[in-house]
């Protein structure tokens, strides 16, 4: 009986398939002796970080109550810190919608430069006009804003590398090759060309020369145009032609239109509003009979007049409706008409290169228009010419 019940004990019990499932899985388990170590990737480090501080906790020995206010903060800066510094700086793999919010700083917007004072460009000599030995010989005086900064250092018009106005002129064949701005004292004999500046002074660039600064050289200008005789001017920027025509053209009112008025008068009367008008004063109140049918229309209606108006109108880079006629007994160009190109330095980028050798196209198209005698210039209002001038 008692060998029965040993040989019954000492055979093993037969595994129950939950227990043989286990075994089977055992198998797979993570060993981390067994596995080689792997350096985890900065976008799953806080995963991995978090998984470690967890496995840790597990694996502590239980605690007694005395011991738990003493230890716990340190297992909690343990845990925090590695997180914390993952948090302050962004992550390399992050995107670029993500990095342009957080440590990106905004790009800088460019200030337009303010009104140079004299002494800033005091170091750089004016250009040389560039208009023949005698009259009536240019077929075209270009008159630009005043001499840049690289210009007025080398010497020459137009020397900036990026300014296309060599390239205008060879573009419209107005000359036969490419020119280097160091040739400009060729143009006036060999291309019937003249060269010349509203403003003396130089400056890096045209906004930080004073408006009053355009309206002053109005009258040396016109001088250069009484003198010389050209068939056209051609202004290279519609501000300088603003300027020129704002000083030049008969005021509206019938006391300075009159045939009694005098053309001295008129002229610096045409002067003096061009400079109040560029001022920064005020401008006066309508006077009180004017008040009330001012109040009648809205803003919005005068707003919408306004600009009504500048789209029915728009300006026109080509021949202007002024001239200005030479009685000189021994004037062979009896006639200088005006046009306006746009200004040919590199910062205009609403015109590209093709777009202003058009413009010079046309100009060179009216040049052979006066030369064949084909242009009508009778609609064309006259400018008065200051007895000044005439001497």
């Amino acid at each position: 009986m008692s060998s029965s019940v040993d040989s019954t004990e000492s055979t093993p019990a037969a595994a129950t398939p939950t227990q043989e499932l286990r075994n089977k899985l055992s198998t797979f388990r993570f060993n981390e002796e067994l596995t080689p170590s792997l350096r985890p990737s900065p976008r799953n480090h806080r995963r991995l970080v978090n998984l470690k501080c967890e496995e840790e906790e597990d694996s502590l020995p239980a605690l007694g109550a005395s011991d738990v206010s003493t230890t716990t903060p340190s297992r909690k800066r343990a845990r925090s810190s590695p997180v914390e510094e993952i948090d302050e700086k962004p992550l390399e793999s992050s995107s670029p919608k993500k990095r342009r919010t957080g440590s990106i700083s905004p790009k800088k917007r460019k200030r337009t430069p303010g009104i140079a004072p004299t002494e800033k460009y005091a170091h750089l000599d004016g250009l040389s006009d560039h208009l023949g030995d005698d009259t009536d010989m240019l077929d075209v005086m270009f008159c630009g804003i005043n001499p840049g900064q690289m210009s007025a250092t080398i010497g020459h018009h137009f020397a900036h590398p990026t300014n296309h106005f060599w390239k205008c002129l060879y573009g419209s064949q107005l000359t036969d090759r490419l020119l280097n701005p160091r040739e400009d004292g060729t143009l006036p004999k060999s291309y019937s060309l003249g060269l010349t500046n509203l403003v003396e002074r130089p400056s890096a660039q045209a906004a930080e020369l004073a408006n009053t600064e355009f309206t002053a050289g109005v009258p040396a200008l016109f001088q250069k145009i009484i003198q010389r005789r050209p068939r056209i001017v051609c202004f290279v920027g519609k501000g300088i032609w603003d300027s020129f025509i704002r000083a030049t053209a008969p005021p509206v009112g019938p006391a300075v239109n009159s045939e009694d008025a005098d053309i001295d008068t008129k002229f610096t009367m045409a002067v003096t509003t061009s400079v109040t008008s560029s001022s920064s004063a005020p401008d006066p109140k309508p006077p009180a009979t004017a008040t009330s049918t001012v109040k009648t229309r809205s803003k919005a209606t005068v707003k919408r007049t306004v600009s009504r108006k500048a789209k029915a109108e728009p300006f026109v880079y080509d021949l202007q409706p002024y001239k200005v006629i030479h009685t000189a007994p021994d004037a062979t160009v009896h006639e200088t008409l005006f046009s306006v190109v746009v200004s040919t330095s590199g910062l205009v980028a609403g015109y590209q290169l093709p777009e202003k050798i058009k413009q010079f196209s046309a100009l060179k198209k009216r040049v052979d228009e006066l030369r064949r005698g084909t242009l009508d210039t009778s609609s064309m209002t006259v400018l008065p010419i200051p007895k000044a001038l005439l001497n």
